[in-house]
């Protein structure tokens, strides 16, 4: 496993997740492509019931039913990357949609142009969920280690990508972030080919799981939170615009560099992570939200903060999930379904309660409850019993410290292959050179299941004896 120091010269995969990431800050978390659908008289009837810009409903419902359909879609064909037109799709669709939301396109359009703009809204949504969906599940077959400093280092690059793409006039720099996506999926498919794919055998199974419930849960309602304030926050005055943008963006580095930091040298559990400081930062922004500008505006960011803290815990989760022998495309789906979902619904909720509460009362008696809401979750959740059960407890940066490469690249087999706790720990023990009287001795197990264990992994891993398991292992720590 290469060391923080390490993944920054692995610039394909790095570069490609930069890419989408400055992707979503330009046409979802800023208003390079917002102001399209304003200008749009045809929409100006939203403005009344429903205060959200047209390209944020549009696109986040077609993104939830399309990452709906891929889930579905995984419980029979996995991993979705083995789906070849769906990386092909994802990215031309992205980026067609995106095409069709800028300025000169709907210039072109004439009298056409507010059916131009919510096809490419749909058509956007429909795309960008193929492409996190693709990007999710690579990276929860590589670790929750690796899968934290690619996001950091990604983000870190995509922070300054962001700034120069927002020197640029507003035509050139919209034409530049349609064709984020297509890069993006080719930096993907790149990768891909450099990831060693699974036995046959392993392919395409059916998953007979039950729904990772409590991964639903956090995940939904940490995206209601973010859908809450984005809903809230949509009449923002035009002149804090762009200081929102430059401030959210701001959050958004910090997020990832106090994740970083948290799992690193803290080394938080899921648990903690979660409860202890991604709740506390989103219950933050809230305390804002009742002032009014510069403060509501800095609430935001402090929420963004807090939201992307939660979203980079949610992606290095994945991994651990999903080394229980479920497919990875599976686990991510629900993820990202939980969270967008949560988004969408908190959204149009938080949009439609502005309407009720118009008073500065209202919105301070709205953001209490809001805020009384996040610490009694965080508080019950904690006191619970759970950080210390389950998942929760999971550290995902000490253990990848306390193993040498030669386990983790073990760790990594074992995790494409689906490999049982058990078999597990006869692949180590294989892997270091034991014979079947030691694996018999030193886990206590009769003699026919260390047999049956042996048998079982090598048709998982798809070797034919203890030393081409042993120079499969090699070659994973050489190829890393």
């Amino acid at each position: 496993m290469p060391s923080f120091k390490d993944e920054l010269w692995r610039t394909p995969d790095l570069l490609g997740f930069a890419a989408h990431w400055i992707w979503i800050w330009c046409v979802f978390w800023s208003s390079l492509f917002y102001g399209e659908g304003t200008l749009l008289d045809v929409f100006s009837g939203l403005a009344g019931p429903l205060a959200l810009e047209p390209l944020w409903v549009v696109s986040l419902l077609a993104n939830v039913v399309t990452i709906a359909f891929l889930l579905m879609l995984s419980y029979f064909r996995n991993p979705l990357a083995d789906v070849r037109w769906l990386p092909h799709a994802g990215g031309a669709l992205t980026a067609a949609g995106t095409l069709a939301l800028s300025h000169p396109v709907l210039v072109a359009a004439g009298g056409a142009a507010a059916p131009v703009y919510l096809a490419g809204a749909l058509v956007t949504g429909v795309g960008s969920a193929i492409v996190v969906v693709l990007w999710a599940e690579l990276f929860a077959s590589l670790g929750s280690k690796r899968t934290v400093n690619y996001s950091v280092v990604a983000l870190l690059i995509a922070a300054v990508a962001y700034f120069a793409i927002r020197l640029l006039p507003v035509d050139a720099a919209q034409l530049a972030v349609a064709l984020l996506p297509a890069a993006s999926m080719g930096c993907f498919l790149h990768y891909k080919r450099s990831v060693p794919r699974l036995p046959r055998r392993e392919r395409n199974m059916r998953v007979k799981a039950r729904p990772p419930l409590r991964l639903v849960t956090v995940a939904l309602f940490f995206g209601v939170s973010f859908g809450a304030m984005k809903g809230l926050m949509a009449p923002v005055e035009s002149d804090w615009l762009a200081v929102r943008d430059l401030l959210n963006i701001a959050a958004i580095v910090g997020g990832s560099v106090a994740i970083f930091a948290t799992m690193s040298w803290a080394k938080m559990d899921f648990d903690h992570l979660t409860y202890q400081v991604a709740l506390p930062l989103m219950a933050a922004g809230f305390l804002f939200l009742p002032l009014h500008e510069p403060w509501n505006v800095i609430g935001t960011a402090v929420h963004q903060a807090g939201y992307q803290y939660f979203y980079i815990v949610l992606w290095a989760l994945w991994p651990v999930l999903a080394s229980r022998g479920v497919p990875a495309g599976w686990i991510a789906g629900w993820g990202l379904l939980s969270i967008q979902l949560g988004q969408f619904a908190g959204s149009i909720a938080a949009a439609l309660a502005v309407n009720v509460v118009d008073t500065d009362l209202g919105m301070a008696m709205l953001s209490a409850g809001i805020i009384f809401a996040i610490l009694i979750i965080a508080l019950f959740a904690l006191g619970s019993g759970k950080a210390s059960t389950g998942w929760g407890y999971v550290k995902p940066m000490e253990e990848a410290d306390a193993a040498t490469d030669f386990e983790k690249a073990g760790t990594r087999i074992a995790r494409r292959c689906r490999l049982s706790p058990r078999e597990i720990e006869v692949l180590f023990l294989l892997a270091k050179g034991r014979n079947r009287a030691y694996i018999r001795e030193e886990l206590v197990i009769g003699d026919e299941t260390v047999k049956s264990h042996v048998k079982s992994i090598y048709r998982k891993v798809d070797v034919h004896s203890q030393q081409d398991l042993i120079d499969l292992i090699e070659a994973e720590t050489r190829n890393a």
